[in-house]
């Protein structure tokens, strides 16, 4: 079940699902209704959960473009059974449990409270899916995963128990995958005796099903989807097996305007640099506006030539100056500049530039601007540019 939200982590939403479903995804997972919506325009016929907020003048787009509802609290489930009992209508629905993260999702003390009013909604609503997600599964030494995996068994076991049997499960985030894909097995799905849990994987993708059992084959959960999200883009710092994974995106712009200047010149906003030789200084078209965070000023890099070359003084909202002086050639205008991704067979990671702007790599995947074109590449070649422009 890829996770395609916030523009489908800024790689442009409508292209990346198309290309998932092409690789056999039976089911997107978006966070609000017009994301949703959005993939419906861009011709996604599958299955899409809205995982995340849907408010009560929501719902009849959810109902006109097809989407499966997640319930996460008692107020939002009632608003939803209201609009469907009103209309007259059947809707498939996913609940969303909170183990122990604290973000949206149903409490183990309110879930019978939930279970009763889906009971008696069963002629407008069918319980599809269950779900939770992860606070902790990228570090292997926080017990907050077995805490949140019990907690989640428990709750489905009342689920069941109250006579659903819903045929979507799914649990585990990009960290809970890869780590589960590293070990063989999933740590955190244990039985009472403390047994660790084995696994199975069988079918295509978007059918696959994950079956957890201790040795005794004693089922805990059926985990039939994974939820991947920055996975499928980039590395995941820190995890195993993250280095097997591609980059999608690479993020570059161009230069501009290329300055020899003498030794004491102050470059940009505030003059914070200043230029200790003389220096080659390259102009790039790009600043916090494209999703080039202010806070790598004086700390970032900048791919050119192959090379990393350093940013020099402050982002501007539209310009970022670069210090090409050790260039073995000075830049001319129009050669690439790239903030992250691959050049001339050099890599500068989304995860180093997110670390030098303190931030991590979902935000700037996502902080890439809607003034930036996405120009789909596949097999060497342009296959689709996407543009507010052209």
């Amino acid at each position: 079940m890829p996770v395609v939200k916030a523009d489908g982590y800024g790689h442009g939403a409508a292209p990346v699902a198309r290309q998932l479903v092409a690789e056999g995804a039976g089911i997107l997972a978006v966070a609000v209704v017009e994301e949703g919506a959005e993939l419906r325009r861009g011709g996604i016929e599958v299955p899409i959960l809205v995982m995340g907020w849907i408010g009560p003048d929501q719902i009849e787009a959810l109902v006109e473009y097809g989407l499966t509802p997640n319930a996460h609290s008692p107020e939002q489930l009632r608003e939803l059974v209201e609009f469907v009992e009103k209309k007259r209508l059947k809707l498939r629905l996913h609940l969303k449990l909170d183990t122990g993260m604290t973000r949206l999702g149903i409490l183990p003390d309110q879930l019978s409270q939930v279970l009763d009013v889906v009971a008696r909604a069963k002629e407008h609503l069918f319980l599809e899916g269950v779900f939770q997600n992860f606070a902790s599964a990228d570090d292997a030494g926080s017990g907050q995963t077995a805490a949140q995996q019990r907690t989640f068994d428990e709750m489905l076991a009342t689920i069941r128990a109250a006579g659903h049997v819903p045929s979507m499960i799914h649990t585990d985030n990009s960290a809970g995958v890869l780590a589960s894909l590293a070990t063989g097995e999933n740590p955190s799905k244990v039985n009472s005796e403390g047994a660790h849990a084995s696994r199975s994987l069988r079918g295509a993708a978007g059918s696959d099903r994950t079956v957890f059992s201790s040795p005794s084959k004693k089922i805990l959960s059926s985990v039939t989807h994974v939820r991947p999200g920055l996975a499928l883009f980039a590395p995941v710092p820190g995890l195993p097996l993250s280095d097997s994974l591609l980059d999608v995106m690479t993020f570059l712009s161009a230069v501009d305007q290329v300055k020899r200047v003498p030794a004491g010149t102050r470059i940009g906003y505030g003059g914070t640099f200043v230029c200790v030789r003389e220096t080659t200084v390259a102009l790039v078209p790009a600043g916090y506006a494209d999703g080039v965070p202010r806070s790598v000023s004086g700390r970032g890099q900048v791919l050119m030539h192959g090379r990393r070359c350093p940013i020099a003084g402050r982002i501007s909202m539209d310009m970022t100056a670069v210090d090409a002086t050790d260039l073995p050639a000075a830049p001319r205008r129009g050669d690439e500049a790239v903030f992250f991704g691959r050049s001339l067979g050099a890599r500068l990671g989304v995860e180093e530039a997110a670390a030098a702007a303190g931030t991590v790599a979902w935000e700037l995947l996502c902080g890439v601007g809607p003034r930036v074109p996405r120009i789909i590449v596949a097999g060497g070649r342009v296959r689709e540019t996407q543009s507010m422009f052209l």
